[in-house]
């Protein structure tokens, strides 16, 4: 799969910004369409960085708690 650049770099609010961002775009495209594909296959990748980045920082990982 391709790795979206920068990605890990955004916060997980900034990320869920993005999805929405290309969420918009994919239904701007015709259902069947590779351009609709590929950006719904970078959005699922976008939703997993933003899960890994919440999960990352919630309180059960901190050390102390």
């Amino acid at each position: 799969m391709k790795r979206v650049s920068k990605a890990i770099f955004m916060t997980s609010d900034d990320l869920d910004q993005r999805i929405v961002e290309r969420t918009v775009e994919a239904h701007q495209h015709p259902a069947e369409s590779e351009e609709r594909q590929a950006i719904l296959k970078e959005i699922a990748l976008l939703r997993r960085y933003a899960d890994m980045k919440r999960w990352i920082e919630s309180p059960g990982l901190k050390p102390g708690r």
